[in-house]
């Protein structure tokens, strides 16, 4: 496939970042940690989050009369955590992943999920990234709440998987997420067909595609990193100020 010829008649429009935004992404290629299967941090994480997500239960206003009893100009890595995790659940509970199936014509996969999650994770991290080292603690915390779940989530698949091939399925994970970081980055800093390439590349694994449904996910990110940019620190903090538009809107 000739992807430069495919993309060629692509609208291209450049998204304008303010600059500290553009310093964000930057800053969002540092190597994030990527924890092992074995890795107590992560198995502590799970354990805190269960936590919170009980009280939570118990009573629904928990969370929130927690964070606001904290100020927010002292905020510490537990709170910070929080919000991370509200800005991962923000994700996977906002976002209609069947409509992403359908509409960009990608299959029902463990992968599918995974690489739509990711980008809208990236999305968040960028955002993050432009709030100096507690968006650094937030970044991270969020990257550190996806393997927290993608492990259960690979453990749940219909085939028998080992512990073995799990952790070298994490691995494999971890690196490709590094490189699409890497790659959405310089995508949202140029041209269109930039973009484009990076998400063939990531969502369609460089297989055939309509060049339709790639446009309609670039207008999508766009959005989305113009609203992200349009918030301020309060409101960034606060993942209910988060929402996820239709695909297709």
């Amino acid at each position: 496939m000739n992807i430069q010829r495919i993309f060629r008649a692509a609208h291209q429009v450049r998204f304008q970042m303010s600059a500290k935004h553009r310093f964000s992404l930057a800053m969002n290629r540092e190597i994030v940690c990527f924890p092992s299967i074995q890795d107590e941090k992560l198995h502590s994480f799970k354990r805190t989050m269960a936590i919170h997500q009980t009280d939570t239960v118990n009573e629904p206003g928990f969370l929130r009369k927690f964070l606001k009893s904290i100020p927010f100009l002292k905020l510490d890595k537990t709170k910070l955590k929080l919000i991370a995790y509200e800005h991962y659940e923000s994700v996977v509970d906002g976002i209609d992943y069947y409509q992403f199936f359908y509409d960009l014509d990608i299959p029902d996969t463990f992968y599918s999920w995974f690489a739509i999650t990711e980008l809208h994770l990236w999305m968040l991290s960028v955002r993050a990234m432009a709030e100096g080292d507690d968006g650094r603690l937030i970044r991270n915390n969020i990257i550190e709440a996806l393997w927290a779940d993608v492990f259960p989530r690979i453990k749940e698949l219909g085939e028998v998987i080992s512990q073995v091939e799990a952790r070298e399925k994490i691995t494999e994970l971890s690196e490709q997420l590094q490189a699409t970081l890497i790659a959405y980055d310089e995508g949202i800093q140029g041209q269109d067909i930039t973009l484009a390439s990076a998400l063939w590349r990531r969502l369609y694994q460089q297989k055939e595609v309509n060049v339709e449904h790639l446009h309609m996910l670039i207008k999508y990110i766009r959005k989305h990193m113009r609203i992200l940019d349009g918030l301020s620190k309060e409101e960034f903090f606060n993942p209910k100020n988060i929402k996820w538009h239709p695909l297709n809107s």
